[in-house]
């Protein structure tokens, strides 16, 4: 089986294309599944302390990781 020139560069160049397209599937996909959004929701601050962190969406009380002191999760209107 031979192959000329111009069919062997049009294969060279549609495999890197769709190598090129399969990367960047997996890097969209990738995103989407490890991408995580902060909301104010979710941002809690001591009140004797005054240090900000994350806790769960679902929570609602929460342990300082600086000071230990409990903490509750005020919503916001």
């Amino acid at each position: 089986m031979e192959i000329d020139a111009q069919t062997g560069f049009f294969l060279y160049l549609f495999g890197w294309l769709v190598l090129l397209g399969v990367c960047w599937g997996r890097e969209l996909w990738r995103v989407k599944i490890y991408d995580w959004a902060l909301s104010e929701g979710r941002v809690c601050i001591c009140e004797d302390c005054h240090f900000a962190f994350l806790i769960k969406s679902g929570e609602s009380v929460a342990r300082c990781p600086r000071c230990d002191e409990m903490c509750t999760l005020r919503k916001r209107y």
